[in-house]
């Protein structure tokens, strides 16, 4: 019979690596990964049979916890440039994987990455799959949740575009029912059954869960209802891209997100997602100038005329005076799922190595009519213009700057009225934009989730006197009309605001969420120079007359701490943190260590209040002597099960006991007699009795091999 419990240990071994196996390549098609197939193997047996021992054995499982918040502790008080260095190269880790997601088109530095990061994946994402897998299959002995998993897991890849986790699916399925199978062959009678019997049932349940697999809908359209898709969405909103989302498309490769403008209807509730649209690999963080819009009527921006011209070369001339002193800088945009004939730029661009149709007064590229699929290189003026040097110019005025003084004749007087009394006792131009722009910056709270602009009413109006809370759009056309109505040439610029910081080295993840608009006015001059109305970011520069004018950054500089994703989750979050903006980076060190310390203390107490439950819970079952046999007595019989000498359901005690006795396991019959009396003749053990098993179980049931060569020669 030893045989037998060894055989279908083995098969056990078998189907559990196997379905490691299925999920483990299912992830790896999913990330794009090349995999040997026999490294892939080689690594899932190890770790299979690694996890499967170091499992079964809590005290080990105690003892690696224990051991790792011991050196995490260490680290932490007398090593925290080692945990730091540890902390930062995870966060880079992180952010690779996060971003990677089978591109095909990448800058230099993230395919550095790649093979960088590839085996470690590889490693990593063996590892936990072994480790739930055999978990669930081995330890648990759940081969329901077993299989429950791997189908959510290949389930949510299918409807995430991996359009071969569908065949990994009817496999995983198949070899789950096979491996209940052979349990319940086992449970027949530890091999006495016919083989028949084995097949039959595999074959029974793979032809069922094949006819699922095949007939489970792949091309449906989206439920429709409307409020509940809304909610979904809002709160899941990564979603829209699957196969019934209402972004999803037939291939993963082909989905990408309309570049919104903002140029249609002002004003309302705004929801936006984390959609990674284009990666950039730029020196710093910069406005990528998108649209830009003159025309502001009926609640809308649109433009007038557009002055196309195809440039020498692609390239193009500076639009700022001759004596600006500038560099060539360059920046490479990668679209990922973008969807757009635009050619996003900083200011102002100087040279782009894809065909292009450029518009002089804009400064704006589109291409002629298809969208941009590759990835193109943007080389770009960086002026050096400071806020002093802009005191001391003028804004540009003339007939050719008339369109960038409109505003509707509807306009409420009361809006040129306040920003007359905003800049009343301003000097210069320069100190009247910048009067406007901190006016809105702090009087007016940032806020994704308001309300429709009321029918009948100005969108900018309604914004300053009555909402007074909005997101970017409001901010940055308000800030264009006050201008406008005090006779400074202002217009409206839409594109990406790029985050602070970069993911890894120079490379900037750009998200859907980063969408952005603001502000730019022509200086006689510096040209046109870009301003940041919108509070969660920080400003474009200092330099009121009433502010250190010493010089600082360029317009297109941006030491922006504060960009995150807009989304209502975090907008409170980014009001908060640019209040903050004057502390002390030590403060900011301090906060970080507090944090980190609340973190173990609370993994401490976790393990501790784990520790005083498991420790309760042993209490209240030893509260008798019958509670007290019982429970020594299935220890007994589970550390048996561990070393293959399961008691089957159709066998008795006694003939459990003889076979117990016949491998080497002397005086387990006087286990027996006293579990039968208690069991069938409800006599209550003695204290005598609960002494015996205890030492009984110390003695004979401890972790040592089994050597089993002969009667009482039990343990090497």
């Amino acid at each position: 019979m030893r045989v037998y419990t060894w055989k279908f240990n083995i098969i056990e071994y078998i189907m559990t690596s196997l379905l490691t196996l299925i999920l483990s390549l299912s992830v790896f098609v999913g990330l794009n990964f090349k995999v040997d197939i026999v490294e892939v193997v080689s690594l899932i047996l190890a770790f299979v049979a690694f996890l499967t021992i170091f499992l079964r054995r809590p005290q080990l499982v105690v003892a690696s916890l224990s051991i790792f918040i011991l050196v995490d502790l260490y680290y932490f008080y007398m090593r925290k440039d080692v945990l730091t260095k540890v902390v930062l190269e995870i966060d880079k880790y992180v952010n690779w994987l996060y971003i990677y997601m089978g591109e095909s088109s990448w800058p230099e530095g993230f395919s550095q990455l790649t093979n960088k990061y590839f085996f470690t994946t590889v490693l990593l994402g063996v590892f936990l799959i072994s480790l739930i897998i055999t978990f669930l299959n081995r330890i648990l002995k759940s081969y329901f949740l077993t299989m429950l998993f791997g189908i959510l897991v290949l389930v949510f890849q299918w409807y995430n575009y991996v359009d071969k986790a569908y065949v990994y699916l009817v496999f995983y399925v198949a070899a789950s029912f096979i491996n209940m199978s052979v349990v319940n062959y086992q449970k027949a009678g530890n091999g006495k059954a016919s083989i028949a019997s084995l097949l039959i049932i595999v074959i029974l349940f793979s032809s069922i869960s094949t006819a699922i697999a095949y007939t489970m809908p792949k091309n449906f359209h989206p439920v429709v209802w409307q409020t509940l898709n809304d909610k979904f969405y809002a709160a899941f909103p990564f979603t829209k891209t699957w196969r019934n989302g209402i972004g999803s498309t037939s291939d993963v490769n082909n989905f990408t997100t309309d570049f919104s403008s903002f140029s249609q209807d002002l004003g309302g509730p705004e929801t936006v997602s984390d959609q990674v649209v284009m990666r950039v690999k730029a020196d710093e963080s910069l406005y990528l100038r998108g649209e830009v819009f003159d025309t502001y009527e009926n609640n809308k921006w649109t433009n007038s005329v557009v002055q196309h011209s195809f440039g020498r070369d692609n390239y193009f001339q500076p639009e700022f005076d001759k004596n600006i002193k500038y560099t060539i800088k360059n920046v490479e945009i990668y679209p990922v799922a973008m969807n757009t004939n635009i050619i996003f730029s900083p200011w102002q661009p100087y040279h782009v190595n894809i065909s292009n149709i450029y518009d002089r007064s804009t400064l704006t590229m589109t291409t002629a009519g298809r969208h941009v699929k590759s990835w193109y290189r943007v080389q770009y003026y960086k002026t050096e213009i400071s806020a002093s040097s802009l005191e001391k110019d003028k804004v540009l005025t003339g007939s050719d700057m008339s369109m960038y003084l409109q505003y509707p004749s509807s306009l409420p007087e009361r809006v040129k009225e306040l920003a007359l009394n905003i800049t009343k006792d301003k000097k210069t131009d320069y100190d009247k934009v910048k009067a406007i722009e901190q006016y809105l910056r702090n009087t007016y709270k940032y806020n994704l989730d308001v309300p429709d602009t009321p029918v009948g009413r100005d969108f900018v109006d309604y914004f300053l006197f009555d909402l007074k809370q909005g997101y970017c759009t409001y901010f940055a056309t308000s800030m264009v009309i006050m201008l406008r109505t005090i006779g400074i040439p202002a217009r409206y610029v839409v594109g990406f605001k790029m985050p602070s910081q970069p993911v890894s080295g120079s490379e900037y993840d750009i998200k859907e969420s980063y969408a952005h608009a603001w502000v730019e006015v022509p200086f006689q001059n510096s040209g046109w120079v870009t301003f940041e109305p919108t509070a969660i970011y920080q400003e474009t520069y200092a330099g009121a007359s009433s502010v250190n004018n010493s010089d600082v950054s360029t317009v297109q500089k941006n030491n922006d701490s504060s960009t995150v994703p807009l989304t209502k989750s975090n907008t409170n979050q980014n009001v908060a943190q640019n209040k903050s903006l004057g502390s002390s980076s030590q403060n900011s060190t301090s906060n970080k260590n507090t944090h980190r310390m609340v973190l173990f203390v609370a993994l401490f107490l976790l393990l501790a209040m784990f520790t005083a439950i498991k420790y309760i819970l042993l209490k209240r079952r030893l509260t008798s002597r019958r509670s007290a046999f019982l429970h020594y007595y299935n220890k007994i019989l589970k550390r048996l099960e561990r070393r293959g000498l399961k008691r089957f359901d159709n066998e008795t005690t006694v003939e459990f006991q003889e076979r117990i006795l016949d491998i080497g396991f002397s005086d387990f019959d006087k286990i027996t007699k006293i579990y039968n009396d208690l069991a069938y003749g409800n006599m209550e053990p003695s204290e005598e009795d609960i002494i015996y098993i205890k030492e009984y179980l110390k003695r004979n049931m401890g972790h040592k091999k089994f050597s089993g060569n002969k009667p009482g020669d039990l343990f090497n």
